[in-house]
């Protein structure tokens, strides 16, 4: 195991150490959080009752986001925090660098490691929230909150060698068992709404009818 006075002292500069020691205080703090799930519905009705069900998953999980969730910090909020200090690790990385290769590596690992964790650990808090596709990324392409923060992080740490990992992000389309599903659970959803309707028009016809 990595000891954290270890990473912090890869470091000659105090305001790098102090912004390690930061992160290392904050990654301890989010991994002794529950994740919270259960914000979904187990099953979507499609349709219009589909579109309901959504909208009000979509305010709930505005809801919980908003709230405090660290380092005076809502949930959103921290996200783009994740984002900032990496982009702050990288400059002041750049202006202490030395003339030691295999020192620059380790710090630049070390960076690197620091804000996956981060990442990460943000991301497990509220995997729903998190992994949520509704922001829109380009004209055929939603994105996750999640995938903001991994974009954010390949631009910022690319100079460091930073590798994009595989991260659920982007919503772009379905495999053939997915389209499948999807066609069968419309044709499911129309039948339900016919259904209601019907029961609907039936009750007014009761009540007001001859």
């Amino acid at each position: 195991m990595v000891n954290k006075k270890d990473i912090v002292e890869l470091f000659s500069s105090q305001e790098m150490k102090n912004k390690v020691e930061d992160i290392i205080r904050v990654i301890d703090e989010l991994s002794q959080k529950t994740p919270v799930i259960g914000l979904h519905y187990r099953f979507y009705i499609p349709g219009w009752i589909g579109a309901i069900q959504q909208s009000v998953v979509e305010g709930k999980m505005a809801k919980v986001g908003k709230q405090p969730f660290c380092n005076n910090m809502n949930y959103f909020e921290f996200g783009d925090w994740i984002v900032q200090i990496s982009n702050k690790l990288v400059k002041l990385y750049s202006e202490n660098k030395g003339d030691d290769e295999e020192q620059n590596k380790e710090q630049a690992e070390a960076i690197i490691r620091l804000c996956t964790v981060l990442a990460a650990l943000w991301t497990n808090c509220y995997p729903e929230i998190s992994t949520y596709c509704n922001i829109k990324y380009d004209e055929n392409t939603l994105i996750s909150a999640a995938g903001l923060v991994y974009e954010g992080l390949k631009e910022n740490l690319k100079s460091l060698g930073y590798e994009e990992n595989e991260e659920p992000k982007r919503n772009t389309g379905m495999n053939l068992g997915g389209e499948f599903k999807s066609m069968l659970y419309r044709l499911v959803g129309m039948f339900l709404n016919i259904l209601i309707l019907a029961a609907i028009f039936g009750v007014i016809e009761a009540i007001f009818g001859d």
